[in-house]
């Protein structure tokens, strides 16, 4: 079952006829690791270009060497990339760079880079692993609900992404940090969010990151649910969010799948606090 017999489904919940819409109507949903499953599309993806070009296998003696080395520095220069330090074309060229020839300067990037960034995004775009039931629970809560998705990532692959998979359907408004050079957690990509949709209430975001989706839309005045499909500890304490000027109560809680989004929501709507860390 979609949803626990311990809560009824959410288009009972919605027509029960004590429901007044005077609560936020839309949601926005971060898009890699939380609606689209990155971790395995991206798995698929760098096995390809693995495959498909022979200088990678002939630096590596294995798949999963190469994986480890690349999302090392894949993963340190999104950080970069997050502070505005560096730039998304240089990103691009320079995670290949960095794992495959760590000994030429970065102004000496070989072309091979950026054809195998090409393939490797081109690839990626095709991959349609989502999140377990993610079209379940977007169905019911379009009836009631703006959907909007809000990602740091390249607007051509995410646009992509979002096609492929199917989940475009339940989306009314995308908005990628690549398009207006702002990235979250930085609160005017939030504002920005609002102006675009012309949200009223308070906006709910959902996504994976403690920092970039969650306390990026408290600090701008949003609810935020956390989708934690791995099991973490939310880093930040109560304690921690009041010294930050947010008040706890905006965040609604934690999601270990797309079913626990659609009830923490429910008890959102019933005006009930979700005392879950």
């Amino acid at each position: 079952m979609l949803f626990s017999p311990l809560y009824p489904t959410y288009q009972t919940y919605m027509n029960h006829p004590s429901i007044h819409f005077s609560r936020p109507r839309w949601i926005f949903f971060d898009l890699d690791d939380t609606l689209w499953d990155f971790n395995s599309n991206s798995l698929k993806s760098l096995l390809f270009i693995f495959n498909r070009f022979s200088i990678i296998s002939s630096i590596f003696g294995n798949f999963d060497s190469f994986v480890h080395q690349y999302r090392i520095h894949n993963s340190k220069l999104w950080e970069e990339h997050a502070r505005g330090m560096i730039s998304s074309s240089f990103l691009k060229t320079e995670r290949w760079r960095r794992t495959l020839f760590p000994d030429l300067l970065p102004e000496r990037v070989p072309v091979i880079c950026r054809n195998i960034d090409v393939e490797y995004l081109d690839y990626l775009a095709t991959q349609t692993d989502i999140a377990v039931n993610a079209i379940e629970v977007l169905h019911c809560l379009s009836r009631h609900f703006m959907i909007g998705v809000i990602s740091n990532g390249f607007k051509d692959t995410q646009y992509k992404k979002l096609y492929n998979s199917g989940l475009w359907r339940y989306v009314t408004r995308m908005v990628i940090s690549d398009e207006i050079a702002i990235q979250k957690p930085d609160t005017r990509i939030f504002r920005h969010a609002i102006r675009e949709t012309g949200a009223s209430g308070i906006p709910v975001m959902v996504g994976d990151n403690p920092e970039a989706d969650i306390l990026g839309a408290l600090q701008a005045g949003w609810d935020a649910i956390w989708f934690n499909s791995r099991d973490m500890d939310f880093p930040f304490s109560e304690d921690e969010l009041r010294c930050r000027g947010i008040n706890p109560d905006s965040f609604l809680g934690t999601a270990r799948n797309m079913e626990d989004v659609s009830r923490i929501l429910q008890m959102r709507m019933s005006g009930k606090h979700l005392l879950q860390n």
